[in-house]
């Protein structure tokens, strides 16, 4: 019996070694549309406020064809607040391969600031990914330069994605 147990356990051993390994097929999951993830920021602990946030995130990838894999959390941050788990978390799987994009809604939900703004953003782009926003910044809020640092508005996704 005892070596009926070791026979199934190396069965499954290099069953989970070979799925490890190859590929995980998010292409073919995705239908093929590229894979994006959300990323919130709130000053303040408003739970409904981040669920409509989610919600502006997952009716612009359905609008845009892509496909929203997560959305990251910062309850209670404070813009001038440069490490924030959420965030951390968002460039660890941006750095995945198959990842396109992080998505906000728009840049203050980077930070209001503009120098940590630009840093968060400089950060998504050393990942190799893109920085979306559904939102592009206005010129009257002063982000508007940090938007032009890494990021693309909506309007802007490459055509071949279209």
């Amino acid at each position: 019996m005892d070596g009926q147990r070791a026979g199934n356990r190396h069965c499954s051993l290099e069953a989970i070694e070979r799925g490890i390994a190859e590929s995980s097929g998010f292409r073919q999951e995705s239908g093929n549309y590229p894979l994006v993830y959300g990323y919130v920021r709130s000053s303040a602990r408003r739970p409904t406020y981040a669920s409509a946030c989610r919600r502006v995130l997952e009716r612009f990838c359905q609008e845009e064809r892509l496909r929203l894999c997560a959305v990251f959390i910062d309850m209670g941050a404070a813009p001038q607040s440069v490490v924030r788990p959420g965030f951390v978390g968002l460039c660890d799987v941006l750095r995945l391969p198959d990842s396109f994009a992080a998505l906000a809604v728009d840049v203050r939900h980077l930070s209001s600031d503009v120098a940590v703004a630009a840093t968060l953003a400089g950060q998504v782009r050393d990942t190799g990914a893109r920085l979306l926003l559904v939102r592009p910044p206005r010129a009257s809020t002063g982000l508007a330069a940090v938007g032009r640092i890494g990021t693309q508005p909506c309007t802007s996704l490459p055509f071949w994605w279209q």
